[in-house]
């Protein structure tokens, strides 16, 4: 190989090497550094110990989710993996531990709701001395009544709920029905509701998480009408405003929550 040939082959290696060179990864917010949302992320302490029950698939995607940005803005919080809890060592220890009032977000006919029920039971476990803990499950609608159906020990558990007084702002995304709310969202009405009803003392702190959502929201919109982007749908996937879209026909049919 002559010394021309040679250069020329050095220049085509580093030129590709230029081209497919790996960006930046922050491994808080799971997301390219360029596209970092720690900056608007303030993580605040709660009284309430929150644990997230993630769905595998939803932990493998959860840059696009929002469990992972909630659990950042809690102090207070954990997240577990899993589909059957049944046997979980982690689940069943604090649920087990009797210095914690374990309970469920998820909605039921005999659930507490704490926007319209009397929740004097909650105060009273809270004053004897125990922790509240409060365990959501993170994924869709579907998975999260597969794991609720499979893991016998959340289903032994007192479930409590609210009631929305606004739809999801989720635009990127279809819920099932209008009183559905993501992750991020039903923990921040779940503790605005605990701070009316004298069980937090947040001092609103938790509408910061809005804020990040938000961010969030907008930077997915923009990647699925940007071609530019690596991250650019097209097509079926692509980003449709919410008034456009018909809600699946499957929704209308299914009970999308399990029965208590």
């Amino acid at each position: 190989m002559d010394k021309i040939t040679y250069l020329k082959r050095k220049l085509l290696r580093t030129a590709s090497e230029v081209k497919f060179q790996r960006e930046e990864f922050c491994y808080s917010c799971v997301r390219l550094k360029c596209n970092c949302l720690c900056p608007l992320i303030l993580p605040f302490e709660t009284n309430i110990f929150f644990v997230f029950l993630m769905h595998p698939m939803e932990a493998k995607k959860e840059k696009m989710g929002t469990g992972k940005l909630t659990s950042l803005s809690l102090i207070n919080s954990r997240i577990i993996t899993g589909v059957d809890f049944s046997d979980d060592e982690d689940v069943n220890s604090i649920i087990s531990d009797t210095n914690n009032y374990c309970t469920i977000l998820y909605p039921g006919k005999n659930s507490l709701d704490v926007s319209k029920h009397d929740i004097g039971p909650v105060r009273q476990k809270i004053s004897d001395g125990k922790r509240l803990v409060v365990f959501l499950i993170d994924g869709t609608w579907p998975c999260a009544k597969k794991m609720m159906r499979l893991s016998t020990n959340l289903r032994l558990l007192p479930r409590l709920s609210f009631t929305a007084t606004h739809m999801s702002i989720f635009e990127i995304k279809e819920q099932p029905a209008d009183y559905c709310l993501s992750t991020l969202e039903s923990v921040q009405f779940f503790i605005k509701e605990c701070n009316r009803l004298g069980i937090e003392h947040t001092d609103n702190q938790e509408d910061q998480m809005i804020n990040v959502f938000k961010a969030m929201i907008e930077f997915q919109i923009k990647c699925s009408l940007d071609p530019n982007l690596s991250s650019y749908t097209s097509g079926r996937l692509g980003y449709s405003k919410k008034g456009e879209r018909i809600r699946p026909k499957k929704w209308l049919t299914r009970s999308i929550v399990l029965a208590d």
